[in-house]
């Protein structure tokens, strides 16, 4: 019995046609993802350019994306972890501890969590570390994870060829390898992926109030709230078009992976056996 989301060899025909192909084919064909990787791939380099160069309007900019992205990659990928820890653990405790460890999960998502940074980083003073507000994000981050993941995961856990895989008596470890962890790893890094707009949104709004990174680290929140108070409108334009065009372009991506890797998990779970 081969699993469905992959094969042996790469020269199977199968493989070509599996569900991380499909997968691909489907995000770069969704307009607004395919735009925002192209936006994203354009930011890295520039934010990269800038720093070399540096100097004006535009290189202070540059400069300030280099820390925003860099704290949200790391709380990112802390909510995202934190996330799917969360929902994995939900899920495989069993129905009762399930809905006692994803009901405050989700009640969390209803709440403007990212109002907790800026508390935080007032209550930290301004010899606050940037370690403490990394963790902060994180945590802000991981309920929307848990929850996408949560229904992800019992999403797959319902499919007709993972009962099929356990009636024909196909040992635990093989149905996990073979079976479990192939088709939800698209379906989670999708999850996973809603944490990084959440983690730049919840900064940008702590350091526009002065109460997000460390002095003396300018990010594009803080930047924009400098330029604000001092009615700069040419050093305020530049963070504040960056700082929405990541924006647009985390969500974009998000958007697009969650529907591609959606439609791919449905057309290719049941494939083969």
């Amino acid at each position: 019995m081969h699993g469905p989301a992959g094969t042996e060899s790469r020269t199977d025909p199968h493989w070509r046609d599996g569900p991380w192909q499909k997968a691909g084919q489907r995000l770069t064909a969704h307009r607004p993802a395919a735009a925002g990787l192209t936006v994203l791939a354009a930011l890295m380099l520039a934010v990269a350019a800038g720093l070399v160069a540096g100097g004006g309007p535009v290189g202070a900019a540059l400069a300030a994306g280099h820390q925003s992205l860099s704290f949200t990659l790391l709380a990112g990928l802390g909510g995202a972890a934190l996330g799917l820890l969360w929902a994995a653990a939900a899920v495989a405790l069993g129905e009762r501890a399930e809905r006692a460890m994803m009901a405050p999960a989700a009640a969390l998502t209803g709440l403007p969590l990212a109002l907790a940074l800026p508390l935080v980083g007032g209550l930290l003073g301004p010899q606050r570390g940037l370690a403490p507000m990394v963790m902060v994000a994180a945590l802000i981050a991981a309920p929307a994870v848990a929850v996408i993941a949560r229904d992800e995961l019992r999403a797959l856990l319902r499919r007709e060829f993972l009962s099929a895989a356990q009636a024909a008596g196909i040992p635990n470890g093989r149905r996990l390898r073979r079976h479990i962890l192939p088709n939800a790893v698209l379906p989670l890094a999708a999850a996973a992926w809603t944490a990084l707009p959440r983690a730049l949104m919840a900064e940008s709004l702590a350091s526009l109030l002065g109460l997000g990174l460390p002095a003396g680290v300018t990010g594009w929140g803080t930047a924009i709230g400098a330029a604000a108070r001092a009615g700069d409108a040419v050093a305020l334009a530049g963070p504040a078009l960056l700082l929405a065009l990541t924006l647009w372009a985390l969500h974009g991506v998000g958007d697009g992976m969650r529907l591609a890797f959606a439609t791919a998990f449905s057309t290719t779970a049941g494939g083969r056996r």
